[in-house]
């Protein structure tokens, strides 16, 4: 197995990524707001989840886009104190304040995507790691998408 990272693979398939999300949002000519996200999601659940947990979804990620993933992480052992609705606002700060996608739009379209390219495995397990209040609004969210 060649383990040289081809740079040009790794962009496109980061973009794929973004793409996704666009495509699964309200609006999908928005690579940009879809990026932002992204990466919002991404890190509401890297700071709620476990140690653990956070490395093996990183894993998981395209190369580039888990750099983003890292970006500003701070593994102290413990995981941020969220309840669902602080979730949400974290997502929606995170995102800008240009960014016209609300939180559960964000949070929707990431998780289909996630369900897409990550093992069911992993996002189960990330999933329990969770407080019942984000488990059910993470639930919520899946019902109200079109990958199940």
């Amino acid at each position: 197995m060649n383990s040289e990272v081809n740079f040009d693979n790794q962009c496109k398939e980061t973009l794929m990524w973004v793409y996704d999300v666009a495509q699964r949002t309200t609006c999908p000519e928005r690579e940009d707001w879809a990026f932002n996200a992204l990466r919002a999601v991404l890190h509401a659940i890297r700071d709620r989840t476990t140690i653990e947990e956070a490395f093996h979804l990183a894993a998981q990620l395209p190369v580039l886009l888990r750099g983003y993933y890292f970006e500003g992480y701070r593994p102290s052992g413990k995981k941020v104190k969220l309840n669902a609705g602080q979730f949400l606002i974290r997502i929606r700060k995170e995102m800008g304040a240009s960014n016209e996608l609300s939180p559960e739009d964000a949070l929707s379209a990431v998780l289909n995507v996630l369900y897409e390219h990550v093992s069911i495995g992993e996002l189960e397990d990330v999933k329990k790691s969770m407080p019942k209040d984000i488990v059910n609004l993470w639930e919520q969210e899946m019902q109200n998408s079109t990958v199940w």
